[in-house]
C-alpha cells in the first residue's frame, strides 16, 4: 500500500480563497469610499449652515429701519478658510404690513450645489427680533 503524503492546497482551493478575499477587500474599499464621500457632504452642509446662521445673526443686529434691511435680494461669495471651497450666500428681504420683515437665506457650496441650507427669519419691529 502506498500512502499519498502530499500536503498543501490545490489550485482550485487557492483560486476560490483568492476570490473570496478579493470580494471582501472590494466591499471594504467601497464602504471606505462611501464614508469619505458622506463626510465631505456633511462637512459642506455644516459649514453652509454656519455661514447662513452667522449672516442672519449679523442682520438681526441692525435696526428695523436700517439700510441693510431694505427690501431686495442680495448675494455674496465666500471663500472658506476651513476647506478649500467657495460658498454662495443669497438672501431676500420682504417687507410685510404690520411692522414685519421676512428674511430668506440660502447658502451652499459650489462643489455641493445639491445640498443647500435654507433659513427663514421673521423680524418684528415691536419684538426687536
Amino acid at each position: 500500500m502506498e500512502k499519498n503524503n502530499q500536503r498543501g492546497f490545490t489550485l482550485l482551493e487557492l483560486l476560490i480563497s483568492f476570490a473570496i478575499v478579493a470580494f471582501l477587500l472590494l466591499g471594504a474599499a467601497q464602504l471606505t469610499l462611501y464614508s469619505v464621500y458622506a463626510k465631505r457632504v456633511s462637512d459642506c452642509s455644516l459649514e453652509s449652515a454656519e455661514l447662513a446662521s452667522d449672516k442672519l445673526e449679523n442682520l438681526k443686529s441692525f435696526s428695523f429701519e436700517s439700510q441693510e434691511l431694505e427690501e431686495d435680494s442680495y448675494a455674496e461669495r465666500i471663500e472658506s478658510q476651513k476647506r478649500n471651497d467657495v460658498f454662495l450666500r443669497e438672501w431676500m428681504i420682504f417687507d410685510y404690513p404690520g411692522n414685519l420683515k421676512k428674511i430668506e437665506m440660502e447658502c451652499y457650496s459650489i462643489s455641493c450645489v445639491h445640498r443647500k441650507t435654507r433659513l427663514v427669519l421673521l423680524y418684528s419691529r415691536e419684538l426687536g427680533f
